[in-house]
């Protein structure tokens, strides 16, 4: 299974402090951020991983290649990168084999392995595709910018409803997704009849009853897309050393 890690944004809300580097790149207790999704894809097992690129990308592309670690690493470019992220996934289609299963990751949200291995272990039967979710609302930094979501009273792995502005929810969608193939098809119909984000996609799934949530536990992830994310990321990597590769942030 290969892990798509989209890195095709400008980064307008942290470009303060990231406009002489691609956000991804931004380090973060002495490391880069993509360095820890990396961390996470080879401590979960997987075997690949897909970087999609946009803006910067020459320097995206340029790190990669000098690093010397256990995971076969591809780069896509996507030159429609302006557009929303549901077209960077679609980008990444042709390296992936027909048939098979695929991570998503937003590329500046940190986490913790064990919570990219959850995902990766949740069944995919009933469902196109699975996405991380936090019930813990209330130690969510950034909330109001979270993507709100509904789930069954009677299934809390059954989503009802996706939006950064519904007013009664029940969790936050962490960034990371689990997907069967056929999700290409779904986001390819997003693009053609939407804006093309990996949420319109999602709300093509949930009145079929098709899209599905993985309860996270306490399993950490932030979102660093401003700068008091950043600063917020950094004093806890400077305070706990081996903080997130260990999994207990």
């Amino acid at each position: 299974m290969k892990l798509v890690i989209i890195a095709a944004g400008e980064g307008l809300r942290i470009r303060s402090v990231s406009s002489a580097v691609n956000k991804t790149l931004l380090q973060v207790g002495g490391r880069r951020i993509l360095d820890y999704l990396l961390d996470s894809a080879i401590l979960s097992g997987l075997h690949g991983c897909i970087v999609v690129t946009g803006y910067q990308s020459q320097a995206i592309e340029e790190y990669l290649a000098g690093l010397d670690i256990e995971l076969e690493l591809e780069t896509v470019y996507n030159p429609q990168w302006q557009q929303p992220n549901g077209i960077s996934v679609l980008a990444a289609k042709p390296l992936i084999e027909p048939g098979e299963d695929f991570l998503v990751s937003m590329s500046d949200h940190l986490y913790d392995p064990a919570l990219l291995a959850k995902i990766q272990s949740s069944g995919l039967e009933h469902t196109v595709a699975n996405v991380g979710l936090d019930f813990h609302i209330d130690g969510i930094f950034d909330l109001d910018d979270g993507m709100k979501v509904s789930v069954d009273p009677a299934n809390r792995r059954l989503i009802t409803g996706m939006s950064k502005k519904l007013s009664r929810y029940d969790a936050i969608d962490c960034g990371v997704f689990k997907c069967r193939y056929e999700f290409f098809d779904v986001l390819d119909e997003a693009q053609k009849n939407y804006s093309g984000s990996l949420s319109d996609s999602c709300n093509l799934l949930i009145p079929e009853q098709k899209m599905g949530g993985v309860d996270i536990d306490k399993g950490f992830w932030i979102d660093i897309d401003t700068p008091e994310s950043l600063e917020h990321c950094r004093r806890l990597a400077d305070s706990r050393p081996g903080w997130l590769v260990a999994g207990h942030a």
